[in-house]
């Protein structure tokens, strides 16, 4: 093999390395909230802490650096949601993200007529989370729509 066709193909390998090391991390999916506690009643807002269960499809582990979050209720600006802590995510598994947040007591009374009625709600989250692999942060978009049911919220509050 000549010199230069294997400096060109080392060159080849390297950038197709390269270019899978580097690639966009795939958005952990969202599995269901655990724990949901209400910490602290107030007059306009109560702080609830829950646990978020996620499944990181990726073939390796990555880290969350950052999280900021808006939560809808039925469509109703509920929360927002910020993590700044560092929490390790293991591959191809499911990993927790415990959180807390003040939420409106307005937005859960405007909800609640329709909550009950229904037996559940329209829950979105929308926002951006960063991701560190191998040492290089990627900034992925956070969009989920889905219901939560009332019976499974009364069932793990304790």
């Amino acid at each position: 093999m000549k010199k230069n066709e294997l400096v060109l193909l080392l060159c080849l390998s390297c950038f197709i390395f390269l270019m899978i090391s580097c690639s966009t991390p795939l958005e952990p999916e969202y599995r269901g909230l655990e724990s949901l506690q209400v910490n602290k009643i107030g007059m306009n807002e109560s702080l609830i802490s829950a646990r978020l269960k996620f499944y990181n499809p990726n073939a390796y582990p990555l880290e969350l650096k950052h999280a900021d979050v808006n939560i809808l209720l039925n469509d109703k600006q509920a929360a927002h949601c910020m993590i700044d802590s560092t929490i390790n995510i293991p591959k191809q598994d499911s990993f927790y993200v415990p959180v807390s947040f003040n939420i409106s007591l307005g937005s859960i009374f405007s909800n609640a007529l329709q909550f009950l009625l229904n037996g559940k709600a329209k829950v979105n989250a929308n926002g951006f989370v960063k991701l560190k692999k191998s040492g290089i942060s990627f900034r992925v978009p956070v969009h989920y729509e889905g219901y939560q049911s009332l019976d499974s919220l009364l069932q793990q509050t304790y």
